[in-house]
C-alpha cells in the first residue's frame, strides 16, 4: 500500500500569486517545477523542498509565470490564485530606486527609505521585498531596520534590529533566518549578523524615551558602518503601525536616519496628513504604495503564536537546522537584573515634573534632538556629541529578583566589557541616581549579546536555570535585562 502524499501541481500565471495559508498541525512541502517564482522577493530554487509549518501566511508570486507542485499533511485553510497584485507596482518603485541611486553614485550615497502605514497594511512584506531586490541587483549590501518590537527580525520580539544582508533572507521561518548566535545556517541561507538593542517592551508606546534613545543610538552605529565602506547599501527601515498623532516620532527616525524617501502604504489621508505635520527638506520624497489585496488581519492570537514560535526558533533550532539548548546553573547575585520602565507619554510628564526635569517652556519632549546644532553629517562629529538623554527613565534596578520576576522569561544579556559594574556599584563618591544613569546609558550604547531562557529558580538558594542555544560555562555578560516576553514549553 502507498502511503506517500498526493502531490498537487500549481499553474501561476504571470503577474499572479499564489496565497496560501497553511493549518495549525499541518505541514506544507513546496517545490518549484518551472518558470520563476519568489516569496516576499526571495527567490524560489527549482526542484528543492522548502517546508512551512504552523499557521505560515505567505504569497508565491511570479513575474513571468511558473509551475509548483506542493503536498501537505492536511487540508489548507486557504488557497487561492489571484490577480490583484501589487508586483508592478513593487517592481517599478525598485527600479526608481536604483536609478536615483545610480544617478546619486558620484555623492557616494544611498537611499535611506522609511515605511510607514496603518496595521497590518504589509509594512513588513514590502520591506522584505524591497531589501531582497536591492540584494540581488546592487554590488552593496542592503541594511535592514526593524523598529517594530512586536516583530522577531533575526531575533527575539522586544527588540530593535538592523542587519546588513549577506545572503537572502529565509522564507521558511517567521525570523527571517538564522543568526550566528544560534547556529550556522542553514545550509540554502548564510547565518546573518544582527544588531540588537534590547528595548525589552511589546509597544513603542510604553516608553518613548527608551524608544527614541535606541532609535538613536541604531543610527550612530549604521553611520560609523557606513563611514568605513566605500559600497553604501540601501536602508530598508520598517516601522509599527504609526498614524499622524505619532508625527513627531516619526519625525525623529527621519531625522536620526537622514531618511530621503518615505512609503505610505495603503492610506491617503496619512499621507496627506504627514506632508502638512512633517518638517521635510527637498530632497525627500513621499510616495503613496497601494495596499496589497493579500494583507490579513492578524488577531492577538495569532501575533501572540508567532512571537513564541520565534523564541522557540531561537533556543531549539528551524526545520533545516535543528539545535540542542544547553542548560546552565548559576545564582541572581552573580548578575545584575534590569527591567524597563513601562511609561506612556502622561506617566513620562509626570515622573519629570516630580523629578523636578519639567520644562518651563512650552515644547515637548517629543521636540527634543540631542543632535541638534550639528549641521555636519559628512564627518563623526556625531560620535563625540554629549548625550543627554533622560536615563533614569530608561530601566531600573532589580534588587532581590523573586520568582514572579523570574519565571518563563527571556532575558537579554549585555555587552559589558566596558563597564565595571562591582567597583559602580560599590563606588561611594556616586550617588544611587547616577549609578542608575550610567547603567541605563551603557545599556542603550551597547549590543545585546544574545538571550537565555530562565526556565527554573528556588527561592531559598537564589539558585537560577536557564536555558541557553550555545553550550557555555558562564553567560557572556554579568548586565541582564528582564524583558516583557514570557515563553512557556
Amino acid at each position: 500500500m502507498d502511503f506517500a502524499l498526493t502531490r498537487t501541481e500549481v499553474e501561476i500565471p504571470a503577474f499572479h500569486e499564489w496565497r496560501v495559508e497553511t493549518s495549525r498541525t499541518g505541514v506544507l512541502n513546496i517545490k518549484l517545477e518551472s518558470g520563476t517564482a519568489e516569496i516576499f522577493g526571495t527567490e524560489l530554487t527549482s526542484n528543492i523542498n522548502y517546508t512551512f509549518k504552523e499557521s505560515m501566511k505567505f504569497a508565491i508570486s511570479t513575474y513571468h509565470g511558473c509551475k509548483i507542485s506542493y503536498t501537505t499533511t492536511s487540508p489548507l485553510d486557504l488557497e487561492y490564485i489571484s490577480e490583484e497584485t501589487i508586483l508592478k507596482q513593487i517592481l517599478n518603485l525598485h527600479l526608481s530606486i536604483e536609478k536615483n541611486n545610480i544617478s546619486n553614485n558620484n555623492n557616494n550615497s544611498n537611499s535611506r527609505i522609511l515605511i510607514i502605514g496603518p496595521k497590518d497594511s504589509g509594512k513588513t512584506s514590502l520591506a522584505r521585498t524591497l531589501s531582497s531586490y536591492s540584494l540581488k541587483t546592487s554590488n552593496s549590501k542592503p541594511i535592514l531596520i526593524n523598529l517594530n518590537p512586536q516583530l522577531s527580525h533575526f531575533t527575539m520580539p522586544s527588540q530593535l534590529t538592523a542587519c546588513e544582508l549577506y545572503d537572502s533572507l529565509d522564507i521558511e521561518t517567521t525570523t527571517f533566518g538564522e543568526t550566528m548566535s544560534t547556529g550556522p545556517g542553514t545550509g540554502l541561507y548564510r547565518s546573518q549578523i544582527p544588531l540588537v538593542k534590547n528595548y525589552g517592551l511589546e509597544s513603542f508606546t510604553e516608553n518613548l524615551e527608551l524608544y527614541k534613545c535606541l532609535i538613536n543610538e541604531l543610527s550612530i552605529e549604521i553611520d560609523n558602518k557606513l563611514s568605513t565602506s566605500n559600497l553604501k547599501g540601501n536602508i530598508i527601515i520598517d516601522t509599527p503601525a504609526f498614524n499622524v498623532s505619532n508625527a513627531k516620532i516619526i519625525q525623529h527616525i527621519i531625522n536620526s536616519f537622514k531618511i530621503n524617501i518615505i512609503l505610505v502604504v495603503g492610506n491617503e489621508r496619512l499621507l496627506v496628513d504627514l506632508r502638512k505635520k512633517l518638517t521635510l527638506n527637498d530632497k525627500v520624497h513621499m510616495i503613496k504604495m497601494p495596499r496589497s489585496s493579500g494583507c490579513i488581519e492578524k488577531e492577538p492570537k495569532y501575533q501572540r503564536e508567532l512571537q513564541q514560535k520565534s523564541i522557540k526558533q531561537y533556543f531549539y533550532g528551524s526545520n533545516r537546522c535543528q539545535l540542542n539548548p544547553y542548560t546552565l546553573h548559576c545564582f541572581t547575585t552573580d548578575f545584575l537584573f534590569l527591567k524597563p520602565k513601562e511609561l506612556d507619554s502622561s506617566n513620562m510628564e509626570l515622573m519629570d515634573f516630580m523629578n523636578g526635569d519639567a520644562d518651563d517652556d512650552d515644547n515637548d519632549d517629543d521636540d527634543y534632538d540631542p543632535f541638534a546644532g550639528n549641521d555636519n553629517d559628512n564627518d563623526n562629529s556625531k560620535k563625540k556629541l554629549e548625550r543627554n538623554w533622560k536615563y533614569n527613565n530608561m530601566f531600573q534596578i532589580v534588587d532581590d529578583p523573586q520568582e514572579t520576576d523570574l519565571m518563563n522569561v527571556i532575558v537579554s544579556i549585555i555587552d559589558d566589557k566596558d563597564l565595571d559594574i562591582k567597583k559602580l556599584l560599590s563606588s561611594n563618591d556616586i550617588d544611587e541616581k547616577e549609578k542608575l544613569s550610567i547603567i541605563n546609558k551603557h545599556v542603550t550604547m551597547s549590543s545585546v549579546l544574545g538571550f537565555c531562557y530562565v526556565s527554573g529558580f528556588t527561592s531559598s538558594t537564589k539558585k537560577l536555570k536557564l536555558l541557553v542555544p550555545t553550550p557555555v560555562t558562564t553567560l557572556p555578560g554579568k548586565v541582564l535585562v528582564l524583558t516583557q516576553m514570557r515563553y512557556h514549553e
